[in-house]
């Protein structure tokens, strides 16, 4: 068996060649690593989710197909990221992809592994968790998804349009996890291998705690042609290119 993580995908209209490389990922999943594999999304799979209720042809089509994805044996974990954080029990209930907590932490190979999204580590972001924590509070949300659906939109195209000012003025470093953070979660939680998207920064670092060496798996965004994915079939998860 292997396991096999995404995230970053950011699935939108205007990025077609994206869900292209997606659709054929998924179409050769049975048959792209070893025998039943497991799919893990960690976060971010659309570029934007207000709510099941909302009618986008997008996201029919995904949601069949995952549908179809999971009715084939193939069993999908999803994480919420900070794009789709409103996914709910509707999608879940018609796709059978099953919900995972932010983070999710379990033995693998004898390993002890820590999945999570990745933007609760950007500490020295304090304006996006400020944010963060707005909305993701339990009230917040209730009361947003009361709105109508046009109102949704542009609470969203507003949210957007702030959030990619905010980044132009940012340092990549402020954007990007806080190391002190990380280590100080792998030694509380003894993890030797934690795996994570958000950053777009895909890369394997290694972390030395008290003569113990950790590891963080970094997952990539999905681009026009190619994604950065991890796939862990053998003793080691390793990070590998997928090409369209």
């Amino acid at each position: 068996m292997a396991k096999l993580f995404i995230s970053d995908l950011h699935l939108h209209q205007d990025r077609p060649e994206v869900t292209d490389l997606f659709q054929e990922f998924i179409h050769t999943l049975p048959t792209f690593s070893a025998p039943d594999p497991e799919l893990y999304i960690l976060g971010d799979l659309f570029e934007f989710w207000i709510g099941d209720d909302y009618e986008d042809p997008l996201h029919s089509e995904i949601s069949d197909q995952l549908k179809n994805l999971v009715k084939s044996g193939i069993k999908t974990y999803l994480m919420h990221g900070n794009r789709d954080f409103f996914i709910g029990k509707d999608f879940l209930s018609k796709t059978g992809i099953k919900l995972l907590p932010e983070p999710t932490i379990f033995s693998y190979k004898n390993k002890r592994v820590m999945l999570s999204h990745g933007d609760s580590f950007c500490i020295d972001d304090v304006e996006y968790q400020a944010y963060r924590k707005i909305v993701r509070n339990q009230d917040w949300q209730k009361s947003f998804l009361n709105y109508p659906v046009q109102k949704r939109l542009d609470i969203l195209n507003e949210a957007r349009d702030a959030s990619i000012q905010s980044q132009q003025i940012k340092s990549n470093e402020i954007m990007d996890v806080n190391q002190s953070e990380v280590a100080k979660v792998i030694q509380k939680n003894n993890i030797d291998i934690l795996i994570h998207g958000h950053t777009h920064r895909p890369n394997i670092h290694t972390i030395d705690i008290d003569s113990k060496k950790s590891f963080r798996l970094v997952l990539g965004d999905w681009s026009q042609s190619t994604a950065k994915i991890i796939e862990w079939a053998n003793d080691e998860p390793k990070l590998i290119d997928l090409i369209n």
